[in-house]
């Protein structure tokens, strides 16, 4: 490209100097008068002019014929060819373009892995996270975020998502530059919320904002004061008796006919505590998945006739049958054994007078067993179905306290079945009866 510029600049210089050259001599040779060299002067510069005028439009044709060949050269060029047509002074600008793009390529490839994975870690994480500016827009949410408010929240001012009073002082606090925390309810659902800053050169340029959902840990804390309360009532009342009785006995103040009959109380209420006790302690390895795996091989129609014959001595009036399918099963024994012995001693503790407990036994194909236990007793009214299986939960208070049940015993069978991968069914109504099916597993 130098080479044409020369060009040009010569064929306007070069006919510049020859066309006045020519006319000096000319006027020296000839030796003309000063009217007459402002003449030729006058026509010589007109010829230059003119002459000028013509190379500078030829030039400007070719100069933009030339340019117009660079730029589409320039559009032409493919940086990822080793070896291309192009003039020798533009090598080095497609060299530095090549350079420069492998390094953009370089920068865009790790932001979009960077921001592939900050994506995919947000779309998969179970608490929700929202991003908001200074001004308390939402910049970015996650799914969990949009699942909680039951809406899409980018763009939309974080006043608008929670009106909440606790959230929006919160939210104050975290323009301020300080870390909040607080809890809002929303759908029956309990979320721990925290505000955290976004500071750059000591101002806020907004804030991240995690919602925590914490409505099963709230739920087991309450189910565990609960649980704590009714242990210590479950256990103040047969260990008052025995300490008053046993207090009576040894200050002399029962008498000799009463010691033998308040002996019989405290050997009754000690029966009730370890009962209870082991119960617990039963409870407890399943919370904590302590749980004896150990399988073995057995009949469960001789372990169903085991378990009747201990519990038919305390029957009474009440008959107990066993029916079904005899069948040999691979499970922990002892506790199918805890299973039968709850389901069958409540049927007949909650019957009524000559009433009937039937259990029956049944092995569908890829299932542990059904386990069916009906009784004739006196049921259980429909408001109560839903609490039946809660620890301590007692449907009739007077009736459990004449029949010294714990009742933590259909927790324990609730326990017992999903361990076995299974399921519990209630079918039940007030003065007819109950029924309790157990259909368990292969695990």
């Amino acid at each position: 490209m130098k080479k044409h510029i020369y060009l040009g600049l010569l064929g306007i210089i070069i006919p510049s100097v020859v066309i006045l050259s020519a006319t000096l001599i000319y006027v020296l040779r000839d030796g003309v008068g000063s009217n007459e060299l402002v003449d030729y002067l006058a026509a010589a510069v007109t010829v230059v002019v003119v002459v000028t005028l013509i190379i500078l439009m030829v030039t400007n044709y070719l100069a933009g014929r030339l340019t117009r060949k660079i730029t589409a050269l320039l559009d032409d060029i493919d940086i990822n060819v080793d070896r291309m047509t192009i003039y020798d002074e533009l090598i080095p600008f497609a060299a530095r373009i090549d350079r420069q793009e492998q390094t953009i390529r370089a920068r865009v490839e790790e932001i979009s892995s960077r921001t592939c994975t900050i994506e995919t870690i947000m779309s998969n994480m179970q608490e929700g996270l929202i991003l908001i500016d200074s001004d308390g827009t939402v910049l970015s949410a996650n799914k969990s975020a949009h699942r909680v408010f039951g809406e899409s929240v980018e763009n939309k001012n974080v006043k608008h998502i929670c009106r909440d009073d606790t959230f929006q002082e919160a939210v104050k606090q975290c323009k301020k530059g300080k870390n909040a925390e607080t809890q809002m309810e929303r759908d029956d659902r309990i979320y721990s919320v925290f505000f955290s800053p976004v500071i750059s050169n000591g101002s806020g340029r907004g804030a991240v904002i995690l919602l925590h959902d914490v409505t099963e840990r709230q739920g087991a804390e309450k189910q565990r004061r609960e649980f704590s309360a009714n242990v210590s009532h479950e256990l103040k009342t047969p260990l008052t008796t025995i300490s008053a009785l046993s207090e009576m006995i040894a200050q002399g103040m029962a008498k000799e006919d009463d010691i033998k009959n308040f002996a019989e109380r405290i050997n009754e209420q000690s029966g009730r505590l370890l009962i209870l006790i082991d119960d617990i302690i039963r409870l407890s390895e399943f919370d904590e998945a302590k749980a004896n795996r150990e399988a073995t091989n057995f009949n469960l129609w001789e372990l169903s006739e085991t378990v009747i014959k201990s519990i038919r001595d305390n029957a009474g009036s009440v008959e107990i049958e066993l029916t079904g399918e005899s069948f040999d099963i691979s499970a922990n024994n002892r506790m199918i054994d805890e299973l039968l012995y709850n389901l069958i001693d409540n049927g007949v503790k909650y019957n009524k007078e000559n009433g009937k407990v039937t259990v029956e036994l049944k092995q569908p194909e890829n299932y542990v067993c059904v386990i069916t236990v009906s009784d004739t007793g006196i049921g259980i009214s429909q408001e109560h179905h839903p609490h039946v299986f809660e620890r301590f939960y007692r449907a009739e208070k007077s009736r459990s306290k004449k029949t010294g049940g714990t009742g933590l015993g259909l927790s324990i069978v609730k326990h017992i079945t999903e361990y076995y991968n299974g399921t519990v069914e209630l079918e039940s109504s007030e003065g007819v009866g109950t029924t309790v099916i157990c259909t368990l597993r292969y695990m």
